[in-house]
């Protein structure tokens, strides 16, 4: 695995160097800035597998260097992990936001570091031997999804990768959860868009459903992922109560005023089902991975609850002309 390595501070770099070949990793070149990290993207013969970033660089930052990173077609879906003495959420938050895959604090832990270059390296295999498409993602959990499925939604704004979520879920536990709120959504008529759509049709649809989600939930503070097929997790970020009624119908509203169709002209119908919500404070690391398969299934159940009917006017209200 070839490995990008980016700091400002060459001791760090070079302790940085010598824990990854202990990892086994030799393949490693580094970069004392950002504008030395993308001349070596430039310039390189060989793609790199894995960028190790520095949050706290002059003149040019990891998050931004991040954000240039993922500009590159080649580079979209690539891990990147950021390696920084800041602990505070909000510098977690901006990394994630940025595009970041993972987060590791310094001073590291060598076993901690070692086991989240063993998961890239085994992810950047797979891809290399065909497995998983570029513009898919693996997601470490115990919950069945079928990666054709997956979508790539770097450009929607709030949206990350499922893994990514995880990881920074993972993080954030450390120091804390508090107004932290979860719950899914369900587009069940996704199967049969699938069905009847080429592969680029269906990422495009996953894409405008993820912009309804997007749009709706701002300006509220978010990270959303897709988890494969009609499935999306979002994650409310600053939020100590959540409508999960008046959400589901304005995300409906957005869905139709997008008056989406099939490439024959045909209207694609779509609706949201959204799942109860799930607050995410105290909950250990393995807790927060439970809580993201809870809501998905909470929203699947949903969806498979037959229409509720609107409450009857009692004949009295009618009398006195309320019905």
């Amino acid at each position: 695995m070839r490995i990008l390595a980016v700091d400002d501070d060459p001791i760090i770099l070079t302790l940085l160097v010598e824990v990854l070949r202990a990892a086994g990793f030799t393949d490693v070149v580094t970069a004392e800035s950002g504008a030395d990290a993308l001349r070596a993207i430039d310039t390189t013969n060989t793609a790199f597998d894995c960028f190790l970033l520095d949050i706290q660089m002059p003149e040019m930052d990891g998050i931004e260097l991040v954000q240039k990173i993922r500009g590159y077609k080649a580079y979209e879906a690539t891990p990147v992990l950021m390696i920084t003495a800041m602990s505070q959420r909000k510098y977690i938050d901006a990394a994630f936001a940025a595009g970041a895959s993972d987060y590791i604090t310094k001073p590291f832990e060598i076993g901690e570091v070692h086991a989240r270059l063993r998961l890239v390296s085994s992810l950047a295999e797979t891809r290399r031997a065909g497995g998983i498409p570029e513009h898919h993602e693996e997601i470490a959990t115990d919950r069945p999804v079928d990666l054709a499925r997956r979508v790539k939604l770097h450009d929607v704004d709030g949206f990350i990768d499922y893994l990514a979520m995880e990881n920074y879920l993972l993080q954030v536990s450390r120091i804390s959860l508090i107004g932290m709120r979860t719950f899914g959504v369900i587009i069940p008529e996704m199967k049969r868009v699938l069905a009847h759509s080429t592969p680029y049709e269906y990422e495009s649809v996953v894409a405008d459903m993820a912009e309804a989600i997007s749009d709706t939930l701002k300006p509220q503070s978010f990270f959303a992922a897709h988890a494969g097929g009609g499935e999306f997790i979002c994650v409310l970020l600053n939020c100590n109560s959540f409508d999960g009624d008046d959400f589901n119908h304005r995300l409906n509203e957005t869905i139709t005023e997008m008056d989406l169709h099939y490439s024959n002209g045909a209207p694609m119908s779509l609706r949201a089902v959204v799942g109860d919500d799930f607050s995410l404070k105290l909950k250990s690391p393995k807790g927060v991975s439970q809580t993201l398969v809870q809501a998905l299934a909470a929203a699947e159940m949903v969806e498979r609850q037959p229409q509720r009917k609107e409450p009857q006017k009692s004949s009295l209200l009618q009398l006195f002309g309320f019905g």
